[in-house]
């Protein structure tokens, strides 16, 4: 299973449009959904099947969702009702997965609503502006020392003018960090429009 990702060199895993539809059948009173980031995966028809959040837990989705690549894997926002083993997913946002974009390393600013470890990813929150163009995402890995790792966001923000907020997820996989270690504590510095902000993440 791969990820499915449109990209030509800097450019990370597309942000498909935010998914909506999966609403309760007949019920007025709305759910208390679980919102999480995870991995996605579609079936040899397109369906997806199921999800695995980032705290490992895995769960069959019971309700359809069609129309995506064929055996394919995501990287997702998803509001979700468990159902035991299963989930009802209500709302989707895709994620850019990012890949290492030291050869092409810029660090345009953006706005950072939330920064966090978990599971496998560092998670991001993101609000850049934007004019409805295409921007780049990717993390650069500035050094390794031992048992600390320094990452910096990088962020193109091309021909894109600065006109309106926009909402972005992304997710940094740690084991895509060279010579990554599961007991390092890792650095990431986002540039922002108030200048350089630090987030330290500790096993």
């Amino acid at each position: 299973m791969k990820w499915f990702n449109f990209f030509s060199t800097c450019i990370t895993l597309f942000l498909f449009s935010a998914l909506t539809g999966c609403s309760s059948d007949d019920d007025d009173t709305y759910p208390s959904i679980i919102t999480e980031f995870a991995n996605m995966i579609s079936n040899e028809s397109g369906v997806m099947k199921s999800f695995t959040t980032d705290d490992n837990q895995t769960y069959q989705i019971s309700n359809l969702l069609e129309g995506y690549h064929r055996n394919a894997l995501y990287r997702v926002v998803c509001g979700f009702v468990p159902e035991g083993k299963q989930a009802r997913v209500y709302q989707l946002h895709g994620a850019h997965f990012l890949r290492d974009s030291l050869a092409c390393a810029q660090r345009d600013p953006t706005e950072v609503v939330s920064a966090w470890r978990r599971g496998h990813f560092i998670n991001l929150h993101l609000n850049p502006l934007t004019q409805g163009g295409t921007q780049y995402w990717g993390f650069i890995t500035d050094s390794i020392l031992p048992q600390h790792t320094y990452l910096s966001l990088h962020h193109r923000q091309g021909d894109d003018p600065l006109s309106y907020t926009q909402t972005v997820y992304a997710s940094i996989p740690l084991d895509s960090i060279p010579e990554y270690d599961a007991a390092d504590t890792i650095t990431l510095v986002i540039q922002t429009f108030k200048g350089p902000k630090r987030y330290d993440f500790t096993p």
